[in-house]
């Protein structure tokens, strides 16, 4: 599978123009006082000192105003996640059987250590999957799991923001679809779940045997 393209980041412009379309009259009055700020910002030169912001450039006001839109819109959570619909699908690319569809991707092929290479735990966890909780815990203990876990929150309601109405679907996979996938996948759901999005998580290849070469 070819490697998920990295994300360009998001103009100052677009995520107004997100915000502006949800149909809330808050994040509608919030758009607009952020679209007042910026055009306060943007002087005919960007160098020149503003009268009313001592110290500051039209550059520096923009830059700031530009920064504070994602942090809105991250406060704005709670509001959008409510209305979102989040279909989570874990699989194993091994088993050359991806889920239909398009839909937002988190590759762990190589992201976190495959819990059956651990020899001290390496019995179980071929034994297990991350339906059990000694799977799930082991992955989540992994260094920058949860981080990836939280990340892929933000970029699931950021789809939900810019697709109001459309459910979204995330497709989780690791090499084997059964222990990283699967308690990502179970993370990831548990976190929209907690911020009030509906959600669903189906293991598409959990029940299968372990691949040997899934690393």
């Amino acid at each position: 599978m070819a490697p998920e393209p990295s994300a360009t980041p998001e103009s100052c412009d677009r995520r107004l123009l997100r915000l502006e379309r949800i149909d809330s009259p808050l994040i509608a009055q919030l758009a607009a006082a952020i679209g007042h700020l910026r055009t306060a910002g943007e002087h005919t030169d960007p160098e020149q000192n503003l009268a009313h912001y001592p110290g500051r450039t039209g550059r520096d006001l923009t830059s700031w105003v530009g920064g504070n839109v994602q942090m809105i819109a991250e406060l704005l959570v709670p509001l959008i996640a409510p209305h979102t619909r989040v279909e989570i699908t874990s699989y194993g690319v091994l088993h050359q059987d991806p889920p239909p569809g398009d839909a937002l991707t988190l590759d762990l092929t190589t992201a976190l250590r495959n819990p059956p290479e651990d020899p001290a735990v390496r019995e179980v966890m071929i034994a297990s999957t991350g339906l059990d909780q000694v799977v799930y815990d082991y992955v989540l203990a992994t260094p920058g799991a949860v981080e990836i876990a939280e990340r892929t929150v933000l970029r699931v309601l950021a789809q939900a923001t810019a697709l109001p109405g459309q459910p979204v679907a995330l497709h989780v996979y690791c090499r084997g679809g059964r222990h990283r996938s699967v308690s990502l996948a179970r993370k990831v759901g548990e976190l929209c779940q907690a911020l009030g999005a509906s959600v669903s998580v189906t293991h598409r290849h959990v029940h299968l045997p372990v691949v040997e070469n899934a690393r």
